[in-house]
């Protein structure tokens, strides 16, 4: 669930100090109105009750997304230079938490570290960006019969490729050979797919790429 807390603040334009609230936890699947402010930039904006001056107040927070297999931890920017450790904390913070959950609510991938807001913001957009090639490629896929390999969204994230893969083959994993052969009949179909194109050429010049086999694959 979200949660906010309530912290002192000091007016920086005209030195009133106040009570502002700041959000420290946002479950953008039961809250979706949050990540709409979030991505907007208006999340844990304060306003001063003497002078209205608006102000960003920097906060840790906590990001949950389930259906994009996302769980952040993202600290002020300031924070950066104690990475190492808060990744310690932030690992052992949260297998503490999963073995106080029932077995069957635990979650099979690990959470993500980050500093600022504005990084989370950008990954989220790059995710809807991903998210809508990866659905106008489904659609397409089953349509005109082109096989398809599905990765879950956080190994997509591991791997920063898009979550549906073209494939021309039948392997159970298929090869980068493969991926490039489905990719370019799916470009063939919609060339403005642009997503596929750099991970065609991706491909390409790494001759180790490779899915892992864990991902899971979809005929459509």
């Amino acid at each position: 669930m979200s949660t906010f807390n309530d912290i002192d603040i000091e007016c920086p334009e005209c030195g009133e100090k106040y009570r502002g609230t700041v959000w420290v936890g946002v479950h953008a699947g039961q809250d979706p109105e949050l990540k709409d402010l979030l991505l907007g930039g208006e999340l844990n904006l304060v306003s001063c009750p003497e002078c209205a001056q608006v102000a960003f107040q920097e906060h840790f927070l906590i990001y949950q997304e389930p259906a994009a297999d996302l769980v952040a931890y993202v600290y002020p920017e300031g924070q950066r230079e104690s990475e190492t450790e808060l990744r310690r904390l932030m690992l052992s913070g949260f297998q503490e938490a999963q073995g106080q959950m029932p077995a069957k609510y635990h979650l099979d991938y690990e959470p993500v570290l980050m500093f600022g807001l504005e990084s989370l913001i950008e990954l989220l957009e790059r995710e809807i960006e991903i998210a809508e090639q990866s659905q106008i490629a489904q659609l397409i896929c089953k349509v005109n019969q082109i096989a398809t390999f599905v990765l879950r969204p956080y190994r997509a994230r591991q791997l920063e490729t898009v979550r549906v893969l073209p494939v021309v083959g039948d392997k159970p994993v298929p090869e980068g050979a493969e991926v490039i052969a489905g990719i370019d009949r799916l470009l063939s179909l919609n060339p403005a797919l642009d997503l596929y194109a750099q991970l065609r050429d991706r491909i390409k010049a790494d001759a180790n790429w490779s899915l892992d086999s864990d991902a899971e694959k979809a005929k459509l």
